[in-house]
């Protein structure tokens, strides 16, 4: 069979590919940290480390399973054990090992009630996201992270809401209560939805967002208020005590 007596080429040709790939993915992210966003370098750190964050799990699990394919080619093949072979899968290797390093793990599945800041058609992020407000005492756990520098710190964590066409269960974003919304029409809601998140990971294009959120029902939204946070608590500016009337 011809694609047999090749695919030991192809999987050694792929395993450098992805590697060099994965590993430039984790440099980017480390250039989102190490760099003012005025560097020249920045937006190559972002080009590679923010919008390839997201292809990093996947990467990692191709790569591990390009490897066992070729070891076990060369495992019944003695011919196939060359230096080229060899150096392509230590290359693989320590892209995995790097990958470990930064915290690139698989991500996993929860179904449950979530609850934060739905933001709608927001300038610039893809797709919408929940800004979550995680319990105190059961915080979500956290991720490789990979865009962190790129993202202001203390920003709740945002969960990447894919909206089908047709909505959820008979409602879509645009047709609920009128909201708050700025000058691109971005639109703001609390929520408290029922769905199935996964994750750690990165995700949305960028991937600023550590988890995607699989909306099955909407069960509460109202419209926020220009001081609330993404839990719905008022945090406006403090009101000054009145003064006091002199005799």
């Amino acid at each position: 069979m011809r694609w047999l007596k090749r695919l030991p080429a192809v999987l050694t040709v792929a395993i450098v590919g992805m590697s060099i790939l994965l590993i430039l993915i984790l440099a980017g992210s480390v250039g989102l940290g190490w760099y003012p966003v005025q560097h020249p370098a920045f937006p190559w750190a972002l080009l590679i480390g923010a919008y390839g964050a997201g292809l990093a799990w996947p990467l990692s699990a191709l790569i591990a399973a390009a490897i066992l394919g070729l070891l076990a080619l060369g495992g019944v093949r003695a011919p196939l054990r060359t230096r080229r072979r060899g150096s392509a899968l230590l290359l693989g290797a320590t892209a995995l090992h790097a990958a470990w390093l930064f915290g690139v793990r698989p991500p996993t599945s929860r179904t449950g009630v979530f609850h934060g800041l739905f933001v709608y058609g927001h300038y610039g992020f893809r797709p919408d996201y929940l800004g979550h407000c995680e319990d105190p005492a059961r915080p979500l756990p956290r991720g490789s992270d990979l865009v962190k520098g790129a993202l202001e710190p203390g920003l709740p964590v945002m969960l990447a809401v894919h909206v089908p066409e047709e909505g959820w269960h008979g409602s879509h974003p645009r047709d609920l209560p009128d909201p708050q919304s700025d000058s691109h029409g971005t639109r703001y809601w609390l929520v408290r939805v029922r769905g199935r998140l996964t994750g750690p990971g990165q995700y949305g294009r960028p991937a600023l967002m550590q988890y995607r959120l699989d909306v099955d029902s909407v069960l509460r939204v109202s419209p926020t208020d220009m001081y609330h946070d993404h839990c719905g608590v008022y945090d406006g500016p403090a009101h000054s005590p009145p003064r006091e009337q002199a005799p």
